[in-house]
């Protein structure tokens, strides 16, 4: 529930881990997400803006949080049917992948709770562990299928054959372009959309 990256910089302000870099960065990031919330921004520009400022942030300090994040977070961060579904995706010897605009280093630790085969996330260059600010991949709003395409013709996936979960509008591009799409949890404008289209709707 809610957008992860930011759920995990709270938990990084209460456990006073951000850091003298991150505390500068904190005004605009506030901003950003208020704009987010609002939808009245462009949420690839967005995060492109927003992580190309991460620039000097300690990789191996991020994913050492994300991991403390995780063991007193995870419970409230998944929404309990779409455990159920991930579930019997698992029984069906499905293949589950996490699609996300946050970064790897934050949502990887997640398989050590919930099981999953891969991650599709936000990569920044890391130069001795160092992030340098070079975005390599950024898969939100209609860059998200464009990205997901790419993984999949490597990995051979039929995208006919595949499922896809969102709770978010900008996910639209994304959920039309695979096989069989629904809307999870879903956001206002999203619900609207799926039921106009016939979608299955998860509450």
């Amino acid at each position: 529930n809610g957008v992860i990256a930011f759920d995990f910089l709270y938990f990084r302000i209460k456990e006073r881990t951000l850091g003298l870099s991150g505390a500068l960065l904190l005004p605009s990031l506030l901003f950003y997400y208020l704009l987010d919330k609002l939808g009245i921004t462009d949420r690839y520009a967005l995060n492109k803006r927003i992580y190309g400022r991460i620039s000097g942030w300690n990789s191996r300090s991020l994913e050492s949080s994300a991991i403390r994040f995780f063991e007193n977070e995870i419970t409230k961060k998944l929404f309990p049917e779409m455990l159920k579904i991930l579930h019997t995706h698992k029984k069906e010897h499905h293949k589950v992948i996490i699609v996300t605009s946050a970064l790897r280093e934050i949502v990887s630790p997640i398989s050590k709770w919930v099981k999953i085969d891969d991650v599709i996330a936000t990569e920044v260059g890391v130069s001795n562990g160092v992030y340098n600010g070079a975005i390599k991949a950024l898969p939100v709003g209609k860059n998200r299928i464009v990205v997901i395409r790419k993984y999949c013709k490597k990995n051979s996936i039929d995208m006919k054959k595949s499922y896809a979960y969102s709770d978010h509008y900008s996910d639209i591009p994304m959920l039309e372009g695979i096989g069989n799409p629904a809307a999870a949890n879903p956001d206002r404008r999203l619900r609207k959309y799926a039921e106009k289209n016939g979608w299955k709707i998860i509450k």
